[in-house]
């Protein structure tokens, strides 16, 4: 397998596109089938670089959008530069990043910890097309 290594800040636009891919295939992740179930809508806010992602569980299927008006979040979440990508790939553990000020949560604690069983299935998925993405940029000359 190709491993390749990832920048530490992906573009915004890079983030919408893998981002979108993973909501809106989530239902192939184990764990991940909570959002829907539960009716939830997310809200991820990234700075450096600017993206506001708003995932809506309430439509089936899930629908991603970065453009507004959004539904009312049950939880949002706001991250910036490379603690975007660390946290995606499973190297910023949520909690450590609560903590630490690096990942904020808006909106019900209890809520967010019961998304916590889809993370990690999440994360890979995150990896997966986001290395894909990388291998076919080299593939197609960084277009």
């Amino acid at each position: 397998m190709l491993t390749m290594s990832p920048s530490s800040v992906p573009s915004a636009e890079r983030l919408k596109v893998v981002l979108t891919a993973l909501y809106t295939s989530a239902g192939d992740v184990a764990g991940a089938e909570v959002l829907g179930q539960r009716q939830l809508v997310l809200s991820f806010v990234f700075t450096n670089p600017d993206l506001t992602l708003c995932i809506d569980g309430r439509s089936a299927p899930v629908v991603v959008s970065s453009e507004g008006p959004f539904p009312s979040a049950d939880l949002t979440f706001r991250l910036a530069g490379a603690n975007i990508d660390k946290f995606w790939r499973g190297e910023l553990n949520a909690m450590a990043g609560v903590v630490s000020g690096d990942l904020k949560i808006e909106g019900s604690l209890i809520t967010a910890l019961s998304l916590a069983p889809a993370l990690g299935g999440l994360q890979a998925r995150y990896r997966e097309l986001m290395d894909r993405e990388l291998l076919d940029r080299e593939l197609l000359g960084g277009q």
